[in-house]
């Protein structure tokens, strides 16, 4: 991998109690091709065998951090961007990869662009044995523009494909310890800040679903989702609304922001569920998630799946659905 005083990746990879994943996600950061990058392993106060999978990787060049007892996500995340040494950074969980032409692919792109508020690469969205691809944008475009096809459906991005500034991370400070999407936290703000980048090519690996299903997010209670989700459009469209938006974009962007809320908050009824949720928690859920549904033939039939089928049939649906999926958006170059 090669040493510098100054890197200008970080690579971060947080981990807490997965040692069977987290060799993966530390040799793709090893397999990088561009040498301007360094790797941090923070292990968040783990109790299974954790420890002795980042020792076998001891001389390897990593920096590594060991967490007495586990501390809140926010808090830990914060804590790898305070110990970054590059100029850019990306968050990889522990049960994520990467691509060994990531970085350099990323770096090149802000090179040509020094202006861009932060990158995202291609994804490929695990589910269990199928990868979806997740939906990219042009090479640059404005932050508005992202922010409106992000709404609208036509931008997908994950946590391991982002690459932005530390330096504006620092400057935003440090996320909530309540809040749940942390990514969205970060780049619906970077957002304002210049244009985004975008390199097609599926770079990075997601896992959204594994037979354990132990995604964190997946536990959050629709409710929840549902109002930090509405939190985060709100602070879109009145940022928006002050960067001088006109009326028609702003409009387009409340209606997009009602749907998009919609939908994720039913994808959360059925992620509760599959992550171990009852039916009757379920049914609990839908008063306070009224206000933030949109009814339509998708979030109608999601709520319907989550609230009535079996475990192990909504997971059939759902992975049918993502194979489905996977076929009609193609197969990217990996």
């Amino acid at each position: 991998m090669g040493e510098r005083m100054t890197p200008r990746l970080t690579i971060a990879i947080p981990t807490v109690n997965r040692a069977g994943l987290l060799g993966r996600a530390i040799e793709s950061a090893l397999a990088q091709t561009s040498p301007d990058i360094e790797i941090i392993v923070s292990d968040n106060g783990s109790t299974d065998e954790t420890p002795a999978v980042i020792e076998r990787y001891a001389g390897r060049g990593l920096r590594t951090f060991r967490h007495p007892s586990t501390m809140p996500a926010a808090k830990h995340g914060q804590f790898l961007i305070e110990q970054a040494h590059g100029e850019f950074f990306v968050g990889l969980s522990d049960d994520d990869f990467l691509e060994p032409e990531f970085a350099a692919e990323v770096l090149a792109l802000f090179d040509r662009h020094p202006e861009l508020s932060f990158v995202h690469t291609g994804c490929a969205v695990h589910y269990e044995d199928c990868q979806v691809p997740a939906v990219v944008g042009p090479a640059v475009e404005t932050g508005a523009s992202f922010l409106a096809a992000h709404y609208a459906g036509r931008r997908e991005v994950c946590w391991c494909a982002c690459v932005t500034c530390v330096r504006d991370l620092l400057e935003l400070g440090p996320q909530p310890e309540d809040c749940i999407i942390g990514d969205m936290f970060y780049w619906t703000k970077l957002a304002f800040r210049g244009p985004v980048g975008c390199i097609p090519r599926v770079l990075s690996h997601y896992v959204l679903l594994r037979s354990q299903n132990d995604n964190m997010s997946h536990g959050t209670p629709p409710v929840v989702w549902a109002r930090e989700s509405r939190l985060l459009a709100t602070e879109v469209i009145e940022a928006s609304r002050r960067a001088g938006a006109d009326t028609d974009y702003l409009s387009r962007l409340q209606t997009d922001c009602r749907r998009h809320i919609g939908r994720s908050t039913a994808n959360q009824f059925v992620w509760t569920r599959l992550r171990g949720a009852s039916r009757a928690q379920a049914w609990n859920w839908i008063a306070g998630c009224l206000p933030y549904l949109s009814w339509n033939p998708t979030v109608l039939s999601r709520l319907v799946a989550a609230l009535v089928l079996p475990r192990e049939t909504l997971r059939r649906l759902l992975l049918s659905g993502a194979a489905r999926l996977a076929g009609a958006r193609g197969t990217r170059e990996t």
